[in-house]
């Protein structure tokens, strides 16, 4: 190679440099910013009920201030697609939600939590993913939403593009998401993505993901194993999880014993027996989430977990407190922020009724934030809709 080609692929090299690390490094400060997040579920999506009534009371500014009293630094709001986006149509379906979602997004600001905007679909609309057209809407929900907020504060809220895309194959999802990157970038150049795995975002699906081509994003993973302790009790998902009540963390063979005695059918018994088995305790929680971090690493990408939780209704509390502690203390030993499931659901950190909001002292503890936080009385409910 000549010294004139030399030169100029150098000025060619450094050219890409200015363009590419800025970006990046404006993605790993913004990541920096989502340490202690929780998830807002059942607001504008997850729920049978989202009328403006039920959004207007669901979760409130008083529910936004103990969020932060409480220690955490940011939101992640899900959002259900049939309120934004329509079939075939450019504009909103529904302006008066985008402006419902506007004031939940200021309120969440001046309560100095940043936000972090998901697409929350049901399994229905997922599935839809398989087709052309399905993906032709997803694409048209992002172009409506980044047209809408790229005037707003490109520092405190997040794109996330979705959540748990239940997509099988890697790479169709690779592809889909990519998509959806290029249709925002064409519109808003400057809030950061946060981009995900296949299927169920797990941390097995983040390992087969290969980064977008755009800087300015931030990747996440979700974190529930193990199942048999998690989601015991559950009624979704698998149907050995119904079978299993009072599963400890840590755990042995020898400590399930009785357990195992009262589970029915041979495959849920060697499941629970699989848990105990595999050595689940702090050390094997640290070495997996070792795995995500090194991923990250690699990539030279940010990296959160912006779901980790347990089944309150079934996990014994104090079992609960242990595994919630050992995940956050991994996350936070690799340098990854994270966001708990969730707020105020059957995972959640406060019990809520429509009068008070009753802090989880040991759920709190457990994540390292405001055990000492005081039960908050709730202004009466709104019956305007408005």
């Amino acid at each position: 190679m000549n010294a004139r080609r030399v030169l100029l692929f150098s000025a060619a090299f450094l050219c890409m440099t200015v363009q590419v690390l800025p970006a990046q490094s404006v993605a790993f400060e913004r990541a920096a910013t989502l340490q202690h997040g929780i998830n807002l579920s059942g607001w504008f999506a997850s729920s049978s009920d989202l009328s403006a009534q039920h959004i207007e009371n669901f979760t409130n500014a008083t529910d936004l201030k103990t969020i932060h009293a409480m220690g955490f630094d940011f939101v992640r709001l899900g959002i259900s697609p049939d309120l934004i986006e329509r079939h075939g149509q450019t504009a909103p379906a529904h302006p008066e939600v985008l402006a419902q979602l506007d004031h939940a997004v200021v309120e969440a600001l001046d309560n100095h939590l940043e936000v972090m905007l998901c697409v929350f679909p049901n399994d229905e609309y997922k599935h839809n993913l398989a087709t052309e057209r399905g993906v032709d809407d997803y694409v048209q929900l992002w172009r409506i939403l980044s047209a809408h907020f790229a005037p707003q504060n490109h520092d405190r809220i997040f794109y996330e593009l979705m959540n748990e895309p239940e997509v099988p194959d890697p790479y169709r999802w690779m592809g889909i998401q990519a998509r959806a990157v290029e249709a925002i970038r064409q519109i808003d150049p400057y809030h950061t993505i946060v981009a995900t795995a296949a299927n169920y975002s797990s941390l097995g699906d983040l390992l087969q993901l290969e980064p977008v081509r755009d800087a300015n994003v931030i990747y996440n993973f979700h974190f529930y194993e193990p199942y048999p302790f998690t989601h015991q009790g559950a009624s979704w998902g698998a149907d050995n999880w119904i079978y299993y009540k009072n599963i400890p963390y840590p755990a042995t063979p020898a400590t399930l014993a009785d357990q195992m005695k009262n589970v029915p059918g041979d495959l849920a018994r060697y499941e629970l027996y699989l848990y105990g088995a595999d050595g689940w305790n702090r050390e094997g929680i640290a070495a997996r989430i070792s795995f995500a971090a090194a991923w990250a690493r690699e990539r030279h990408v940010p990296l959160i977990c912006n779901e980790f939780g347990a089944y309150r209704e079934t996990a014994p509390p104090a079992s609960r407190a242990r595994w919630i502690h050992d995940v956050r203390s991994a996350l936070e030993a690799n340098h990854i922020g994270w966001a708990m499931w969730d707020y105020r659901g059957n995972f959640g950190i406060v019990t809520r009724t429509d009068t008070e909001i009753t802090p989880d002292d040991a759920t709190l503890k457990a994540l390292g934030l405001n055990a000492d936080a005081k039960p908050v009385p709730l202004p009466a409910p709104s019956q305007s809709g408005q």
